[in-house]
């Protein structure tokens, strides 16, 4: 096992294990690959364990952006004032153990296509920082969930331009935080650009920007009080399941079809839209 210090360090046990034709884990919180690992569905393999790498557990605050480092826990970002819809979404992952352990670089690690982090860093239009012996890279979130990382690349930091507008996160499932989600839906106001990004996940084959939603409210909303009518925020949801329907979808689940799925998406849009943009609205409704 390895204990690096530093990003340097990680990056050089990455490069030198990987040339020795050897597999290698990143273990940072452990939420995913020591169970895992325990339960026989991973191969044993070198581990790089990443805990002391302090770089990694930074946040950081720019004049338009917002930096999280891939150590930090989403205990962490659960009170983080400065970003509402991470802090909602962080508050809603897993149990208080989970939050305590799981990390930034482990939910990007694991792609989960219901992950709930994934589905606010889509909304977001995220950028994710990486490193490796090549030198640093920077790739948007939907590109690295499409091509993953390169060989002997680690996660370094997530960027998210700073909230100019309300974000909430909502999400339907068993028990809201024990179990992964059924369904849920990221939704972010940018009153700057005069638009709303939203995202669902646990309908499509990972999270599913609705983009023809979100250009009919660009068109609607009343930019100058920042609301809309409710009659825009249902027409709002039921576009978003139209474009559900139509995604690449994920693997058939007996209990909750996929046209189900899709209307519980537009649902949850619906509900998210009213939250940000209605006429009683919350503003940071997280």
């Amino acid at each position: 096992m390895h204990r690096p210090r530093t990003v340097g360090e990680a990056v050089g046990a990455l490069t030198a294990e990987a040339g020795a034709g050897r597999r290698v884990w990143l273990l940072a919180g452990g939420t995913d690959l020591v169970p895992a690992l325990r339960a026989g569905s991973r191969e044993p393999a070198v581990i790089v364990a990443l805990r002391r790498v302090l770089e990694l557990r930074a946040r950081g605050a720019g004049a338009d952006t917002l930096t999280v480092g891939a150590g930090v826990t989403y205990a962490e970002l659960a009170g983080w004032s400065l970003a509402p819809g991470l802090a909602a979404t962080s508050r809603v992952v897993g149990s208080v153990q989970i939050r305590n352990c799981a990390t930034v670089g482990g939910a990007l690690g694991s792609a989960n296509p219901r992950g709930d982090l994934l589905t606010f860093l889509t909304a977001a239009e995220a950028e994710i920082l990486l490193a490796s012996a090549r030198g640093p890279r920077t790739t948007g979130i939907a590109a690295f969930l499409r091509d993953g990382l390169e060989p002997g690349e680690l996660v370094t930091a997530v960027r998210i331009a700073r909230p100019s507008g309300p974000q909430t996160y909502l999400k339907i499932g068993g028990r809201q935080a024990a179990f992964p989600a059924l369904v849920s839906c990221a939704f972010l106001v940018d009153r700057v650009r005069q638009r709303v990004c939203c995202a669902v996940s646990g309908v499509a084959a990972g999270p599913w920007r609705v983009t023809e939603a979100e250009l009919l409210a660009g068109e609607e909303v009343d930019w100058s009080t920042g609301t809309a009518s409710p009659a825009v925020a249902r027409r709002f949801g039921e576009l978003a399941a139209e474009v559900l329907r139509a995604a690449p979808p994920l693997p058939e689940d007996p209990r909750h079809p996929a046209d189900y799925r899709a209307h519980a998406g537009g649902v949850l849009a619906a509900r998210a839209f009213a939250r940000c943009l209605g006429p009683a609205r919350h503003e940071e409704a997280a």
